[in-house]
């Protein structure tokens, strides 16, 4: 294939990466343009060096743009991953842009527009591919803890100091807070594991960083089933968290860590009253996944581009989510 990739930060080289794994492309069928860096020569994740070349297309040497690309990877901060969508959506008929789908639902509405009119726009939710919540999703499927009464899920950012100078932390770029970065991973997954929800009420605290917009988030909800919802976001947990608690009538399910370089990622479960089986119950809990989820981002290009996505996010889902998004920004505004 041949492959335009905008940004070649941490996630641009996972996606980098990926592509050569998977034999999708060479090293030669791979531009590379990071509207961050000048042209040079850096080391790819295969220790060989690729040539990345200058800004914008508009500065690229004529010859070595294709007319068209088999596929587009924008992994970019979010404005430019918004503006560099828009602005090159003609050069493929595949795109794959990071999240969040847009900055807010009026962008994600023009890109689900765009997506409809003959092109195929993804959007990278990679948690979906982390093997504990794969698990967890199939559990659910099957009503393995019964009748659902209550989930609670939570996320968030340690970040380091001086983080409010990165673009990370930029209200520019993050125009909703946590709500939106880190947000989005889960917002996508109340979607993706438990459907909809309603009766949302929401509160907010925080402004650590005297940037006018929210830090910490914490909102509760009704899932359409009826059981109970409680989210919390946030920017300013200074160790990296993630945690999923499914509580059902017959058992509950608790996913634990973020993978990667944050610590490995564990789902286990348990029974109702495990303990009664002459055990304690933590000891009667079963471990069922535990990974470090480093193939996160090549499974989702794996399931885009060869398994004919039965699980990537869609520019629907990134619109469901986006929606989802607004209606809880929408709750804080008005408390």
């Amino acid at each position: 294939m041949k492959v335009l990739l905008f940004g070649y930060g941490l996630i641009g080289k996972e996606r980098y990466k990926a592509l050569i794994e998977l034999n999708i492309s060479s090293e030669h069928d791979i531009d590379i343009v990071d509207p961050n860096k000048g042209q040079e020569t850096i080391a790819t994740p295969n220790l060989k060096n690729k040539t990345v070349v200058n800004k914008e297309l508009n500065f690229i040497d004529q010859s070595r743009i294709k007319e068209h690309y088999d596929l587009i990877i924008i992994s970019a901060p979010h404005i430019e991953s918004r503006d560099l969508l828009f602005k090159y959506s003609h050069l493929s008929d595949l795109i794959l842009i990071e999240k969040p789908m847009g900055l807010n639902v009026e962008d994600a509405i023009k890109i689900d527009k765009l997506s409809k009119r003959n092109k195929n726009i993804y959007v990278g939710l990679n948690y979906r591919f982390f093997p504990p919540i794969m698990k967890l999703k199939q559990d659910l499927i099957e009503e393995k803890f019964g009748k659902i009464l209550s989930i609670s899920m939570t996320i968030g950012l340690g970040h380091q100091e001086n983080a409010e100078k990165s673009w990370r932390l930029d209200p520019k770029q993050i125009p909703y807070g946590s709500l939106i970065d880190p947000g989005i991973h889960i917002l996508d997954l109340i979607k993706y594991l438990f459907g909809d929800i309603n009766s949302i009420k929401s509160h907010s605290s925080g402004n650590v960083w005297n940037k006018n917009f929210f830090e910490d988030i914490v909102f509760i909800a009704k899932t359409t089933s009826d059981a109970n919802l409680m989210v919390n976001i946030s920017n300013v947990m200074w160790r990296s968290t993630f945690k999923i608690q499914v509580i059902g009538t017959s058992g509950y399910g608790i996913i634990e860590g973020r993978g990667r370089s944050y610590g490995k990622q564990i789902y286990k479960t348990g029974l109702k009253w495990g303990w009664s089986q002459n055990t304690t119950q933590r000891e009667s809990e079963i471990i069922v996944s535990e990974s470090d989820c480093e193939n996160s981002f090549t499974d989702e290009l794996k399931d885009i581009l060869i398994e004919g996505n039965k699980i990537a996010a869609t520019s629907k889902d990134g619109l469901n989510a986006m929606k989802l998004l607004d209606d809880i920004d929408k709750t804080l505004k008005s408390t």
